[in-house]
């Protein structure tokens, strides 16, 4: 009986496009669009995404690349002397 009830109900939120409560909660939790009106981040939430950019394997390789170009670099300036 009450999978009746749903299949009615169901046809009529299709029929008038009315998402269901589960939905519409959803819908809320999500970050609205405009950037003024966002939650703000905790430091905890925020040492969390620096912690996850930092897992990325492009950032860990663009950041060793960096660091022996600078190396490089660093060398060939002290054996570098100008006149």
């Amino acid at each position: 009986m009450e999978e009746e009830r749903e299949k009615m109900r169901q046809e009529i939120r299709d029929k008038y496009k009315i998402p269901k409560k589960e939905e519409m909660v959803e819908q809320q939790q999500q970050e609205p669009d405009n950037p003024l009106m966002r939650k703000k981040k905790t430091p905890e939430e925020l040492a969390a995404e620096a912690e996850l950019e930092d897992q990325d394997e492009f950032t860990k390789l663009k950041n060793t690349i960096e660091t022996q170009v600078n190396e490089l670099k660093s060398q060939i300036e002290s054996k570098c002397v100008m006149q």
